[in-house]
């Protein structure tokens, strides 16, 4: 599969990253690891008395770990920690007989039926290292095991929280040094969520049953697709009481930082061009990104730089993983785009950053059934919804 924006349940929801195994390492955080771990069990993931907590993470976040269970057992949480490491999930997609690794885990049915909640801290300490060589075949072995958990998750009462920190690894493949990168995350993380949901809410409710959805770039992008009855997410890092009762799993999951409103579209209804966009694939650079959209289909793909990667990311898959399936608008506003001086960063919740979906959209209420799929960034984007502009060159309208 491509490279994605971090907050991937927007995009192509596997129960791997849903639940952490991809997510960023962490550095040391001592002096923030209480203040954190209180926001996420009071605030983000509102952890009640009985609530069966889970706690997810590796041993780069063990500290975190264990401030956040010490946290969730003080509210009356009945916690249990998961770890996972880098030797271990490697081996999973280099070392295992494919057989095994197409192994349906249905004994999580029933314990998914039993937690309440799930936070997933950062497991990986080294991405690129753990899974930059592993091809997409591999990764497309586990396809009925993601969609076991697509078809589970709504049906759950989970709810819960998906965590990322700034480290220096991060940093250097953005391009950012590791100051910058930091200060910027930690001030988005503790962004301030209850202005990033009303602006969200805002642009939810232009988009809801929106005709036309209207995305053009200074590069040249023109595209053109309906949301039609489709249901709007915003990602606002607090799962609310009402939010927590939802039958939408995606409406009981945040992320932090968090801030982007989000949603499926009407597949077929996509049309027009994307040109000259820069992204990643297989954590190396792919720029001159150019690609046309008709019936909601992608077509005559190219690229200046690593077109090979992206073509054989979707090759295992049907066309259903080249078909327009969502599209987010960032919301945060401590997140910037940084393409500068050999930067590479471009987040999906900086406020005003657009990205486009390609493939699975089941959990957003779509009709894309694969587990495969590729998001592109729209820089600098103008939106306009039924003709109302909402993001202007990049940048939030109002």
């Amino acid at each position: 599969m491509g490279m994605q924006p971090r907050s991937s349940h927007i995009l192509s929801l596997t129960f791997a990253v849903v639940f952490g195994v991809f997510l960023a390492p962490a550095p040391a955080v001592a002096q923030d690891e209480a203040r954190l771990a209180g926001q996420l069990i009071s605030t983000s993931a509102s952890v009640q008395p009985g609530d069966h907590v889970v706690i997810f993470g590796g041993r780069v976040s063990l500290d975190l770990m264990e401030a956040v269970a010490i946290e969730a057992q003080k509210a009356g949480g009945m916690v249990d920690m998961m770890l996972n490491t880098d030797r271990v999930a490697r081996s999973f997609w280099t070392e295992v007989p494919g057989d095994y690794v197409k192994q349906v885990p249905t004994y999580w049915e029933p314990w998914l039926n039993t937690v309440d909640v799930w936070i997933g801290l950062p497991t990986i300490e080294n991405p690129e290292a753990t899974f930059g060589d592993v091809s997409p075949e591999r990764f497309a072995l586990g396809a009925e095991s993601n969609q076991f958990f697509t078809d589970k998750l709504n049906s759950t009462p989970l709810r819960g929280v998906a965590v990322t920190f700034p480290t220096e690894a991060d940093a250097r493949q953005n391009g950012l040094d590791f100051a910058t990168y930091s200060r910027m995350q930690w001030a988005a993380i503790n962004a301030d969520y209850s202005e990033i949901s009303a602006h969200g809410s805002a642009l939810a409710e232009l988009l809801e049953g929106a005709d036309e959805v209207h995305i053009t770039s200074p590069t040249g992008t023109d595209m053109r697709f309906s949301v039609g009855g489709r249901t709007v997410f915003v990602d606002d890092g607090i799962v609310t009481p009402e939010e927590a009762e939802s039958k939408l799993f995606l409406e009981r999951w945040t992320t932090l930082p968090g801030g982007q409103v989000f949603a499926s579209v009407e597949e077929k209804s996509a049309i027009g061009r994307v040109m000259n966009t820069d992204t990643r694939c297989m954590f190396e650079p792919m720029t001159g990104v150019q690609f046309e959209v008709r019936d909601g289909q992608l077509h005559e793909f190219t690229a200046e730089r690593n077109a090979a990667c992206f073509e054989e990311a979707v090759a295992p898959f049907d066309e259903n993983a080249t078909r327009m399936g969502s599209f987010s608008i960032g919301l945060n506003p401590h997140l910037e785009v940084i393409e500068e001086d050999g930067a590479d960063y471009r987040p999906a919740d900086a406020a005003g950053m657009v990205w486009i979906s390609f493939g699975d959209n089941q959990l957003l209420g779509g009709k894309n059934e694969t587990t495969g799929g590729y998001a592109f960034p729209i820089v600098s984007a103008t939106v306009t919804v039924d003709g109302t502009v909402i993001v202007q060159d990049g940048r939030l309208v109002n």
